[in-house]
């Protein structure tokens, strides 16, 4: 991930033309608390699936963020972990990995 960054740097230099990353097709965000037992599992999975399948980027939110907060008020998050792919809520709680690769592949077709 660092050589590739560095590289497009080095090249966004030499060639004075802008390099831009591909835009992800699905975006996985994990809506986390410090305190919750469950989210590291629900982030490991999200982040298994993203390894898996090209195009699709996560994010951990935590709620004691402020940027966190707000998402999970905008889209009345009351529990965590809850998942939301391209800013939908999808799982609340942690999702079958089977049913989450299922939902990934939806997006991405």
């Amino acid at each position: 991930m660092i050589r590739r960054k560095k590289m497009l740097e080095l090249m966004k230099r030499m060639s004075g033309v802008k390099v831009e990353r591909p835009k992800p097709k699905a975006v996985i965000e994990v809506i986390t608390s410090p305190t919750c037992p469950y989210c590291p599992i629900a982030l490991q999975i999200a982040r298994e699936i993203a390894r898996k399948y090209r195009g699709v980027e996560v994010r951990e939110l935590s709620v004691a963020t402020p940027e966190g907060r707000e998402k999970a008020m905008r889209h009345n998050i009351l529990g965590t972990p809850t998942i939301l792919i391209n800013d939908r809520v999808e799982f609340i709680g942690v999702p079958s990995p089977i049913e989450f690769e299922r939902r990934i592949k939806a997006y991405l077709s």
